[in-house]
């Protein structure tokens, strides 16, 4: 059976197989190009780039676009309207130059000017060489969410968002949802969310966020009263408030990776 695993003149991956890559059940399609390489004692070094294209009917092509024009790509993943490129650095790269060159490239070859490109690392070892292209794929997403198409966006761009990002979205919704607690159902609790993040934003102002919501301020700290009942937080603890702040930005993360 085919395991989604091709092997160039009859040699494997040396540091890297498809396990490593594989991150969860297939809720998305997983295709891996694999190409041989000698082993060495030290941790190889990787540079991962991921490029997403709006044209949901070019997936097929754009895959195909990326195997062919990254040279030495050691690993090729696709992902609903995502597909990563993984190399093995041998020199000095600069990171976003190099995207821009391949990003420009692919575009060309499918015709599609509004291609965007994400950047993982560059990370050694094995894992490294895995978070590396969890990176590229989440920065392609939210860069594209908060900078428009046709730009590459390298993953330290993201700004706070690298505090809850570089894992996978479940842990982020776990982290989010135990520290969230009801208050995670943003929908149902869309005012007390929307209180919340104001009352972080402005650092604890009850005038500052009364201004900011045009809300009386008894108002606000009736919501911050039941904000503190549904969390179980101390919202005058730092550590407190820094926990709701991270699961916040988690929960707009995942809102951005799912759009």
């Amino acid at each position: 059976m085919w395991d989604g695993r091709i092997a160039f003149g009859g040699q494997r991956l040396a540091r890297v197989t498809k396990a490593d890559f594989q991150e969860r059940p297939p809720e998305r399609e997983a295709f891996f190009v694999v190409r041989g390489g000698a082993p060495t004692n030290a941790p190889a070094e990787y540079l991962a780039i991921a490029f997403a294209s709006r044209d949901a009917n070019a997936a097929t092509r754009l895959r195909v676009s990326v195997a062919e024009l990254v040279p030495d790509a050691r690993v090729v993943r696709s992902r609903t309207g995502i597909v990563a490129a993984l190399r093995e650095l041998v020199g000095t790269v600069d990171p976003r130059a190099h995207a821009e060159a391949l990003r420009l490239r692919i575009a060309r070859a499918n015709g599609d000017e509004t291609l965007s490109a994400g950047v993982g690392g560059p990370k050694r070892g094995t894992t490294g060489a895995h978070l590396a292209l969890l990176q590229a794929e989440q920065a392609v997403v939210i860069g594209r969410a908060m900078r428009g198409d046709g730009a590459v966006t390298m993953f330290e761009d993201l700004g706070p968002y690298c505090f809850v990002l570089g894992r996978p979205e479940s842990d982020i919704r776990e982290f989010a949802d135990r520290i969230l607690g009801p208050l995670a159902d943003g929908e149902q609790h869309a005012d007390l969310v929307r209180t919340l993040d104001a009352y972080l934003r402005l650092h604890g102002s009850l005038n500052a966020v009364a201004r900011d919501l045009f809300l009386h301020r008894n108002t606000v700290r009736q919501r911050l009263r039941r904000i503190t009942k549904l969390t179980g937080a101390d919202l005058k603890n730092a550590d407190s408030r820094l926990a709701l702040q991270l699961a916040l930005l988690g929960r707009s993360a995942l809102e951005r990776l799912a759009s």
